[in-house]
């Protein structure tokens, strides 16, 4: 075996660690050519696209999805307990590592994020790359110090992204003995809510234009933007986590995610007062 002082996977201070003999010198060099799972990493309302490879310890870690992992910042890696320890094999385990890799840290245990410092890591040892983000890497950059990051499966992953922007959810809205329908778009927010479903939401009548209940925790997004909006459109309004139902016009434009619209009349929401709504699959 060989002793070497190396960087720390999660932290800044020198580490006394014991080496493979032989460690891969190019680090995510075994791993370009493997089989990929498409995999979500949910921080918050962000959502970041990633995949896990076939390795061992990425095999350990798909079994138990979803799982959700509180992770701290060491300056270039974003790291934190996994317990119980991904298994490994000894020969995946390498040196170095490519800014967004996801991998398992052997000596700490841990589930690691690297986000930078990807020229000077190759004398970090002790690595198994299990995978990779495949968003903006500088979207993990600007995330808080301390975070909780849900690990998923990806949706429809046998699906193109063109087959899942195409698709489309189809829901009832029920209120009193009223029933109106709605197409939501396939987008991650949506996604989050349909798995809600059937769920009866106390909605707020406000500023008369929009029904509005505000959920505990945010909902991820993925295409928030300025605009205005369409009488019978659903939208969600990250700040305050808002899911909204759009009934009249008055031409104001504010930072949102379009979820669907609602195909029969909405006007008759229009005056009716705080109520229930009932939102459930259409089929």
């Amino acid at each position: 075996m060989l002793l070497t002082f190396s960087l720390s996977a999660c932290g800044s201070e020198n580490d006394f660690q014991e080496e493979p003999e032989t460690p891969i010198e190019n680090p995510g060099s075994s791993n370009e050519n493997r089989e990929q799972t498409a995999i979500t990493l949910t921080i918050g309302a962000k959502v970041l696209n990633a995949y896990l490879n076939n390795s061992t310890a990425a095999t350990d870690l798909l079994s138990r999805l979803p799982v959700t992992v509180r992770l701290t910042n060491s300056g270039h890696d974003y790291c934190g307990d996994i317990t119980p320890a991904l298994s490994y094999k000894e020969e995946e385990i390498q040196n170095g590592w490519k800014d967004g890799d996801l991998a398992f840290w052997v000596t700490g245990n841990d589930f690691v994020i690297f986000h930078d410092d990807e020229e000077t890591s190759s004398s970090t040892g002790n690595i198994v790359v299990i995978g990779h983000v495949t968003d903006d890497i500088d979207r993990i950059k600007e995330l808080d110090t301390t975070i909780d990051v849900r690990i998923d499966r990806k949706s429809n992953n046998n699906q193109t992204e063109d087959d899942m922007n195409q698709s489309a959810f189809n829901i009832k809205v029920k209120f009193g003995n009223r029933e109106l329908s709605a197409t939501l778009l396939n987008n991650v927010t949506t996604r989050a809510f349909v798995e809600k479903l059937p769920i009866t939401l106390p909605m707020l009548d406000l500023y008369n234009r929009e029904m509005c209940y505000r959920f505990s925790e945010a909902l991820p997004t993925d295409d928030v933007s300025t605009c205005g909006y369409e009488v019978g459109e659903i939208v969600y309004y990250p700040p305050m986590h808002s899911f909204v139902i759009m009934y009249a016009q008055n031409g104001e434009h504010f930072s949102m995610q379009k979820l669907g619209k609602i195909s029969s009349d909405v006007a008759v929401l229009n005056g009716i007062g705080n109520i229930d709504i009932t939102f459930e699959r259409s089929y």
